[in-house]
């Protein structure tokens, strides 16, 4: 059963069971002078994206200390979920915390910070902690980790506007660099469908989806469209990913969401929607999917099923800070950071009660839990926090 994370108000780590029962604050230090259990108190670091480990025994995090968030050092900590152990994975000087994503097998972890105006790739291998290995840097960057073995594919350029490339690199072995043979589009994160990468290619008139394999061989074209493309793999062995594109580029809402078989090539619509962002159940039979509704100043989340079907209204919100930066760029983060329960009941936010025309902010952000399968039931309260993540 998924469990949940979230970073409070006061920026630590705090974990509970998937609806937010059974709360318990995961990052302690031990006060200065104080003795046993009574010494106890809150951390003075401030920590950022928490990530489950693939089995959900560990929960790794960014640590800074308060005022060098955006000069560091950077901290890359992982500690389990009994609370008992810590590990330090990595540690970074002049640099700014942007995302972390643990390898499949638990035993890697890839880490994205910025420095200056560019974007650094680095991957720690638990048997190496301490030793960050270069993967790629750029700007943009996105990535994801191949399906087999340790390589990563990275989509980057060399400032906004440039060509993009696509890469696969083997940072732990020694097998060579594998250029893909197409001019990259304009896309985000690749993703992964069984053994195959799914990407875009640039184009006169837009974008092309293509699938590869993992060293960028016979890339072959599903489908071609305009402006900026979103590419959400389904989970499991279903052969679907979820393409979407913005036709007035990046900051514009995605119009509408299709579903396209990798395998076949058959495209089916199955929302028109204008949606900031979506994201796969874990059972891969509906989407998440948060619309803009300009009328009411605020986002609201939807159950839109992967078969025909009705869509399900799960209510309004106003996001937080670092969920506005999560949802921007939610294609890198939903193969990390799932915001439904593994089940598929549960949804969690974080962010300010909205609807009206309004949003009310006269209070801290909170974290909420929000059962799918009881949509007129209000969203749960866990506490006060800026950013929640389920277990997978």
């Amino acid at each position: 059963m998924s469990r949940l994370a979230w970073v409070t108000s006061d920026r630590q780590i705090a974990v509970a069971e998937a609806d937010g029962s059974n709360p318990n604050l995961l990052t302690m230090d031990v006060a200065v002078g104080g003795a046993g259990w009574t010494g106890l108190a809150r951390s003075q670091h401030t920590w950022t994206w928490p990530t489950w480990s693939p089995d959900g025994q560990w929960v790794a995090a960014f640590v800074v200390e308060p005022a060098d968030e955006r000069s560091g050092p950077v901290r890359v900590v992982s500690s389990s979920v009994d609370g008992v152990h810590q590990e330090q994975w990595l540690e970074v000087a002049a640099a700014a915390p942007i995302y972390l994503r643990w390898h499949s097998s638990g035993e890697a972890l890839a880490v994205l910070l910025q420095r200056g105006k560019e974007l650094v790739l680095e991957a720690v291998d638990h048997t190496e902690l301490g030793r960050g290995r270069l993967v790629g840097e750029g700007v943009p960057l996105f990535f994801t980790w191949a399906p087999r073995g340790g390589r990563v594919v990275v989509h980057s350029a060399e400032g906004v506007g440039q060509p993009g490339r696509l890469m696969s690199r083997d940072p732990f072995g020694t097998g060579e660099d594998a250029a893909y043979p197409l001019e990259a589009g304009n896309f985000c994160a690749p993703v992964v469908v069984g053994d195959e990468v799914v990407w875009a290619s640039s184009h006169p008139e837009g974008s092309i989806v293509q699938v590869s394999g993992t060293d960028g061989s016979a890339p072959r074209a599903l489908l071609q469209r305009k402006g900026l493309l979103a590419l959400v793999a389904a989970p499991g062995a279903r052969p679907w990913v979820a393409v979407s594109s913005a036709p007035r580029g990046e900051g514009t809402p995605y119009a509408g969401i299709e579903r396209v078989d990798v395998q076949t090539g058959e495209v089916r619509t199955l929302t028109t929607m204008r949606c900031l962002a979506y994201f796969w159940a874990p059972a891969g039979d509906w989407l998440l999917v948060a619309e803009v509704v300009p009328d009411e100043n605020c986002l609201r989340w939807w159950k839109v099923p992967a078969e025909p079907g009705p869509a399900v209204d799960l209510g309004t919100f106003w996001p937080t800070r670092d969920l506005v930066f999560y949802l921007h760029f939610f294609d890198q983060f939903t193969g990390s950071h799932p915001l439904i329960s593994r089940d598929g009941r549960w949804i969690t936010y974080a962010g300010y009660p909205a609807g009206g025309g309004m949003a009310d902010l006269s209070e801290p952000p909170r974290v909420y839990v929000k059962d799918t399968m009881d949509p007129a039931e209000p969203a749960r309260e866990v506490d006060g926090g800026t950013f929640s993540v389920f277990s997978p």
